[in-house]
């Protein structure tokens, strides 16, 4: 086993976040600076979270038409929204040029065209709606032969649309988990809530072990294309 695969991607995203223990800390300082190829490693994570940070606050708010926000019957009878496609052009664009390096090679990330991975950080109902519009839809659009994988992660205002005694679309959500979409509810936005005294309480099947970022720069190093709505 190359030395430098001995720390998975989720201990690389814990030593870049400041979130290893002194040990273990230190073992990583001493590998990176033996192996080059763990050091690449490590400034490649750094780079993707910064790039990611500032996606979160660096996408416009799309122009609203005037049109109501979907209702609860609505997911799967009417015309889906439009979605804001950062995650093509984002993805594209900087994981050619930072590529993983789990073997220590140079090949770059191709963006996967079945995956999908939608980000919800507003609270306005119609976010939500078109976020649930746009999963359904990407899964009704997937060719014949393809299987389309498609997940939400929630987070800030957007865990509204997890929580069980806030959300309007409960019924909705079920109906996608039904057909294999996943749900995230970012870590620290629930943990940010429960210091404040907040008993937060999830829709069933909801996973809740990842903050958003975690999951965002996770998928999008394996290839999914990101959406945030």
């Amino acid at each position: 086993m190359n030395r430098n695969e001995r720390f998975s991607e989720e201990q690389l995203n814990a030593f870049v976040d400041d979130e290893l223990d002194p040990e273990e800390k230190s073992r990583v300082f001493n590998e990176a600076g033996d192996h080059p190829e763990l050091d690449q490693r490590l400034c490649q994570q750094r780079k993707v979270k910064e790039l990611v940070k500032h996606a979160y606050h660096d996408v416009p708010t799309p122009r609203r038409t005037g049109k109501a926000p979907m209702g609860r019957r609505g997911l799967f009878g009417r015309a889906v929204a439009a979605a804001m496609l950062l995650g093509v052009g984002l993805a594209a664009g900087f994981l050619s040029q930072f590529a993983l390096d789990r073997n220590a090679d140079q090949a770059a990330v191709a963006v996967m065209p079945n995956k999908y991975l939608l980000h919800v950080a507003s609270g306005d109902p119609s976010d939500m709606a078109a976020a649930l519009e746009r999963a359904e839809s990407l899964l009704t659009s997937a060719s014949g032969d393809g299987i389309r994988q498609v997940e939400i992660v929630a987070n800030e205002q957007g865990l509204n649309l997890l929580r069980s005694d806030i959300t309007n679309f409960a019924t909705e959500i079920s109906v996608l988990q039904a057909n294999d979409v996943v749900f995230y509810a970012c870590s620290k936005s629930i943990q940010r809530l429960e210091e404040q005294g907040v008993d937060v309480r999830l829709v069933p099947h909801t996973i809740a072990e990842f903050t958003a970022l975690d999951r965002v720069v996770t998928r999008m190093q394996e290839g999914w294309s990101y959406e945030k709505i």
